[in-house]
């Protein structure tokens, strides 16, 4: 029979600080690893959490979408500040034509392509009847 101080010797040679010491480790680096892009985030925007982070990029994407479809308008409207002023030119109108004939065909051709789709009427609305094994009885 053995002595209860014999057993507890194989306990206290127990790896458990060693394993909690190698698994926090592994945690820490594989938190890190995967965190790269949070990091660059707190870099940009502070240290912040992430759905901060998340609506201040999507304020910014909203902005730039404005301002970007704001320059296409403003280009769209200069090209046809353009056209006009090119229109009222004496010297352009010999030319304009032409132009015009070309901007035509281009168009024709792509009304030529698109076709509206073929719309059917709607069945006649019919009044609302009981199934033959119904009854209101």
């Amino acid at each position: 029979m053995k002595k209860p101080d014999t057993l507890l010797t194989e306990i206290e040679r127990s790896i458990f600080v060693k394993a909690l010491v190698i698994s926090t480790i592994a945690h820490v680096v594989l938190l890190a690893v995967t965190s790269f892009s949070l990091f660059a985030d707190w870099g940009k925007y502070g240290f912040h959490a992430p759905s901060y982070i998340n609506a201040q990029k999507s304020k910014e994407n909203k902005e730039a979408e404005a301002a970007r479809r704001k320059a296409e308008v403003e280009a769209k409207a200069e090209a046809a500040a353009k056209e006009k002023e090119a229109a009222s030119d004496p010297k352009a109108e010999k030319t304009a034509p032409a132009a015009e004939g070309q901007a035509q065909a281009a168009a024709s051709e792509k009304d030529e392509k698109v076709t509206p789709p073929e719309i059917e009427p709607l069945p006649p609305k019919k009044e609302f009847q009981l199934g033959d094994d119904l009854t209101l009885d």
